[in-house]
């Protein structure tokens, strides 16, 4: 039979409840959610009574929540002096405690580990950069990982133990399970060894995924608009992500939006040399060249439209999705109209009229953005299951 000729109305949880009734600890798991959800939100400090009016909860219902929530550390009882001078029964207020977890989302290439800490209201704590002239070279890469994570830490005054989730992004093929199969870049960081032993040396949930993947969930979000999203990170090296019917495609194998091929062969890798020849020569960042092209300045300004047109050149493939928008992040986006001019009249030809090439507002971030979104739905979702 069809789904839409026959099926019975979908009932709300709570009008399920009013329908076949419900145990009281399912109850009472909801209503604590309910409370939990309006502290977190607010991130201000109520009485019991204001609690029950934003929740719509009766205040003994409000009252067992609370305490339930304050034994398991997660909200914060504070006695408030009576103002009456007559005195009276000190008011109690909750908050809930921002603090009382963290989350840890870490980007790395072989020359720097970004570590971001937030608390479990997305609030950012404290972020870390910590360089290397390649990590592939430290004795023990996946360590080296803990330790800027735990230097992060120290710096929020957080002991280990609050780490809830840690979110990993790297460039390379991961699997459904986190494990880096192939990177080109991080070669140390490839394997279910390696795996097991970054997953055992974290106090918490560890969740591994490929950089430009992370950048295209934060795009996507960022958009709040189109189901289908092509995202772009580009910088030293480029990466692709793919966002379908609203969720992130990774492929039978995580290879979703990989580049294959040998790269010593294409257009693209004699550019990117180029630019890296350029950048060495004239004591600059790569990032700094992207720059000096916006400045339209002689030589970079050529490198950069050359490196536009050797990339659409690799992106024309994608357009098989047909997508309404892709979307382009990363470093390059300080390259400004240099970059996008080229990158757009190369494509023209193949292109729909309608379909948008645009920078990300996140610019750069967009990867560091994408991590911190991945390690806050993760926190949200186990947060609520209290």
């Amino acid at each position: 039979m069809r789904a839409e000729e026959t099926s019975p109305p979908t009932l709300t949880l709570k009008q399920a409840i009013d329908v076949y009734g419900a145990e009281t600890s399912l109850l009472r798991h909801l209503n604590r959610n309910e409370v939990l959800r309006f502290l977190r939100t607010s991130g201000e400090a109520h009485g019991i009574s204001a609690v029950a009016k934003g929740t719509e909860l009766s205040r003994p219902t409000v009252d067992l929540a609370l305490r339930d929530l304050t034994e398991r550390g997660l909200v914060i009882e504070s006695v408030q002096h009576p103002s009456s001078p007559r005195g009276g029964r000190p008011a109690r207020e909750y908050r809930f405690d921002a603090r009382s977890g963290c989350v840890a989302a870490v980007t790395v290439t072989n020359h720097e580990v970004l570590v971001v800490i937030a608390d479990l209201r997305d609030q950012v704590l404290d972020e870390r950069r910590i360089r290397f002239a390649d990590l592939n070279a430290e004795p023990d890469p996946p360590a080296g990982l803990r330790a800027a994570v735990d230097d992060a830490l120290a710096g929020c005054a957080l002991p280990p133990e609050r780490l809830r989730v840690a979110v990993i992004g790297v460039r390379g093929i991961v699997s459904d399970g986190g494990v880096i199969l192939t990177s080109g870049e991080l070669p140390s960081l490839v394997g279910e060894d390696v795996h097991r032993r970054l997953r055992d040396s974290f106090p918490c949930p560890l969740l591994v995924e490929n950089d430009a993947n992370l950048a295209t969930l934060a795009e996507f979000s960022a958009l709040n608009g189109p189901s289908n999203v092509v995202g772009l990170l580009i910088g030293e090296g480029m990466g692709c992500g793919l966002v379908l019917n609203g969720e992130l495609y990774r492929g039978a194998h995580g290879a979703a939006g990989e580049f294959f091929g040998d790269d010593r062969s294409r257009a693209w890798s004699a550019t990117n040399q180029a630019i890296r020849h350029h950048a060495k020569d004239h004591d600059l960042t790569f990032t700094e060249v992207f720059v000096a092209a916006r400045q339209k300045r002689g030589r970079a300004r050529t490198l950069v439209t050359r490196y536009a047109t050797d990339i659409a050149e690799r992106v024309e493939g994608l357009l098989v999705l047909d997508p309404p928008v892709i979307v382009v992040g990363g470093e390059i986006v300080e390259a400004g109209e240099v970059f996008m001019d080229a990158f757009r009249a190369a494509l023209a030809p193949v292109l729909y009229s309608d379909t948008k090439i645009i920078y990300s507002d996140l610019g750069a971030d967009c990867l560091r953005a994408g991590a911190l979104q991945v390690a806050a739905n993760w926190t949200a979702h186990h947060l609520f299951q209290v």
